[in-house]
């Protein structure tokens, strides 16, 4: 039975399609069976991310259109994990039905090892549809104050509602530049644990540019490693540790 993970904010921007993407990736590499779901109703954008258009494929506005049923609109990505991603058009939009999200993602959750959900910013329709969907939320937030007073409204609604929260995890930090509190305040606040720290890099600007997750065109970058470990992290298995400069040369020594 798979674990339904809402990747969650109430700011927009601060990385969460970023974030499923590139857990994708990885959790696809430990041997998971995952489905990413673009669940941003009005501005999905997970396709572009994966480089795969929803320009005539099924989508998840379908599924709630009631056209068709969940699994019809779900496809293998080539990184080997499955997505459901969301129409980008205007008339997408029309006639959606959000109240039966929670019923449509039981039929499925037999199906996957972990579902991974892509939620709309906010506290609105949209994103609670979701949100009340999931067995846990993955709470996104920038090193700055108004992103971090933004999750604390859904650390309220979590636990008014009983839902789990996995960790916080802060992206886009920029090594101490004009941030305006550090990460033990961000825990201090929240009360929550801080999971990983995303650095800001331009590997991950350029990845998104290139449409493919940072972890798979630059794999030795800091972002790679910190998604890495996040991704470990959630699945509860220790990273393995990189060997050393020296121990790499020593290596090939011992196998000559």
């Amino acid at each position: 039975m798979a674990r339904v993970i809402a990747v969650a904010s109430v700011k927009g921007g601060v990385g969460k399609t970023t974030t499923v993407s590139n857990l994708a990736t990885v959790m696809q590499r430990l041997g998971y069976k995952v489905l990413a779901i673009d669940a941003n109703i009005t501005g999905a954008t997970l396709g572009l991310h994966l480089g795969t258009s929803s320009r005539n494929i099924l989508t998840i506005h379908d599924v709630l259109k009631g056209n068709i049923a969940l699994k019809e609109a779900i496809y293998k990505h080539s990184l080997g994990f499955h997505v459901l991603l969301g129409g980008i058009y205007l008339n997408d939009l029309a006639n959606v039905e959000l109240s039966g999200f929670k019923e449509k993602i039981k039929e499925i959750r037999g199906d996957y090892d972990l579902i991974l959900i892509d939620c709309a910013a906010g506290l609105n329709e949209e994103a609670l549809s979701v949100i009340n969907s999931s067995d846990e939320l993955l709470l996104i937030t920038t090193p700055d104050l108004p992103s971090v007073a933004d999750v604390y409204k859904l650390i309220e609604y979590s636990e008014n509602n009983w839902i789990p929260v996995s960790g916080v995890v802060v992206n886009k930090e920029n090594n101490g530049k004009y941030k305006d509190i550090t990460i033990n305040d961000v825990e201090e606040i929240l009360g929550k644990k801080v999971l990983e720290i995303i650095p800001k890099e331009n590997e991950v600007e350029d990845s998104v540019n290139l449409k493919k997750p940072v972890v798979n065109i630059y794999p030795n970058s800091k972002s790679s490693k910190s998604f890495e470990r996040l991704a470990y992290s959630l699945v509860g298995k220790e990273m393995p540790k990189e060997e050393s400069m020296i121990e790499k040369i020593l290596g090939l020594f011992r196998k000559q």
